[in-house]
């Protein structure tokens, strides 16, 4: 038996690649590090030559390397791209991660993105909007003289509509029709129908002076009727005073000739 046995993705980089130099010792492309000939091979699977081997390969973007990246936190580690992962930066724990079931199914998933065409892809692609040509002073000025016309033009045309409405306004007012003097229902003279204000405010005066003037007949008429009553009320009651006192009178006579007889 074997008294160390290989473990799987071990080796996964393979051999380190080496430049032999004029003194007769080997250098190594990976690291850099010069030996003799004779210790290629246990210098190939030294813990220095494999750390150099891989960062060799994630300098030169090189499979399976190109799925990783350096993770910023830890020099010792590396992350994948696909998953987020972090790994130990060796060639047993990235051969495990590529094999494994979550990084298999994440590129399925990729691979299968690619071959259908996204709506991303079906998308025209928008033109290039061509950069601006800064216009010189001359088209300018014209420009502002053209925007010029255009607004004087606007309120010429603005004061010709206002000016036909004032005109057809006044046609209006001096077309209104006017009734033909005399031939009216109300046996007009043909003199002006419309009176004055005064005139109108004269009519409504004399119109509440009558008013007036009769109510104050009706309460005048009231008020000697009332006194007619009171009158008739105090005559009545001055009789029946004046029979009494007489009636007394004589009763107090009576009295004093019965006891003069006496």
């Amino acid at each position: 038996m074997e008294a160390t046995q290989e473990k799987e993705g071990q080796y996964l980089l393979g051999e380190p690649t080496y430049i032999e130099l004029e003194n007769g010792r080997f250098k190594c492309v990976e690291t850099g590090h010069e030996l003799p000939a004779h210790n290629k091979e246990s210098y190939a699977h030294t813990k220095h030559c494999r750390l150099g081997l891989i960062d060799a390969a994630l300098a030169a973007n090189k499979p399976p390397l190109n799925m990783f990246l350096q993770d910023p936190a830890s020099r010792s580690k590396l992350s994948c791209k696909l998953t987020g992962d972090t790994v130990n930066k060796s060639e047993e724990h990235i051969w495990k991660h590529i094999n494994g079931r979550r990084f298999l199914n994440v590129l399925e998933k990729k691979e299968i993105e690619k071959q259908t065409p996204s709506a991303t892809a079906m998308v025209v692609e928008k033109s290039p909007q061509k950069p601006k040509k800064k216009k010189s002073k001359l088209k300018v000025k014209k420009e502002k003289h053209k925007k010029k016309e255009e607004e004087e033009e606007e309120n010429g045309v603005e004061m010709q509509n206002s000016s036909e409405k004032e005109d057809s306004e006044t046609t209006d007012i001096e077309g209104f029709w006017m009734p033909a003097v005399g031939e009216r229902w109300d046996f007009d003279n043909g003199a002006d129908r419309w009176g004055s204000g005064s005139e109108s405010d004269e009519q409504e005066e004399t119109e509440e002076d009558e008013i007036e003037n009769e109510t104050d007949d009706d309460d005048d008429a009231n008020a000697e009727e009332n006194n007619k009553e009171d009158t008739l009320d105090i005559s009545k009651r001055t009789k029946r005073m004046c029979i009494e006192i007489d009636s007394s009178n004589l009763a107090s006579a009576a009295k004093k000739k019965k006891k003069k007889t006496a």
